[in-house]
């Protein structure tokens, strides 16, 4: 069905809107009023031009529907609501995109490999699989890696509630070796990626391969020891 161009009328109701960020709303709500007008006219067996005039007649003047329409879409009430409207949409803004980070960036860390921390071949590992909870952070240490230049390796993530209103520690560990005389004073350092989730590597140097134990110190006063003489998988019978 052909339908009637609409244009010289609907210019004219708009040229009597003053708020003109509202005229493309009102045109095609006009146009569809028009157009429905005009087909069920036709329907019920009216000519095409017959049709369009009847349309036009049920619409009313253009100049008397443009100021009935402009006491409704007054500039002021435009302009506060959108002004309103981009507040709204910056605020929603704000709020989503540090979500959009946080969900990135876990996304990102969960798939995030542990780096070789020696070059050096490796002697033995022992696979820990301890979680601890200390206030918002769980820790999960994964293993222990030794290597043959005597370099000790604790692989572990940390996972951090974004949400959550307790206190924040650091989220690095702790790490001191033994053998059977005490302490080792040795030296040595580590990493940990990401904020809310991350893996982490604590490495320590001139470690002798009969050490005993480690202890690894979460946040003020929380810690757990692990045997270094159970559960070896050495490399070479692996």
């Amino acid at each position: 069905m052909l339908v009637p161009d609409w244009e010289a009328y609907l210019k004219a109701v708009l040229s009597e809107v003053q708020f003109k960020y509202d005229h493309n709303a009102i045109y095609f709500e006009l146009k569809n009023h028009l157009e429905d007008r005009y087909e069920g006219y036709v329907e019920e067996g009216m000519g095409d031009e017959e049709a369009t005039c009847a349309a036009l007649a049920c619409m009313g003047d253009a100049q008397t529907v443009g100021r009935a329409l402009n006491k409704v879409h007054l500039p002021i009430i435009g302009w506060i609501w959108r002004i309103l409207r981009n507040i709204l949409i910056l605020f929603i803004i704000i709020n989503i995109l540090p979500t959009l980070s946080l969900l990135t960036s876990g996304f990102v860390s969960v798939f995030e490999s542990y780096e070789n921390q020696s070059d050096s071949p490796l002697v033995y590992t022992i696979d820990v699989g301890h979680k601890e909870k200390v206030y918002d952070t769980t820790y999960f240490i994964d293993k222990i890696l030794y290597y043959e230049d005597h370099t000790l390796e604790v692989r572990y993530a940390t996972w951090t509630n974004p949400f959550s209103n307790s206190i924040r520690w650091n989220s690095s560990l702790s790490v001191v070796v033994y053998d059977e005389n005490g302490e080792i004073r040795i030296s040595g350092g580590g990493w940990k990626s990401g904020s809310f989730y991350g893996r982490g590597q604590e490495n320590r140097k001139q470690i002798p391969l009969n050490a005993t134990k480690v202890v690894i110190s979460f946040g003020l006063k929380e810690k757990i020891t692990i045997d270094l003489t159970e559960g070896r998988v050495m490399e070479n019978e692996s």
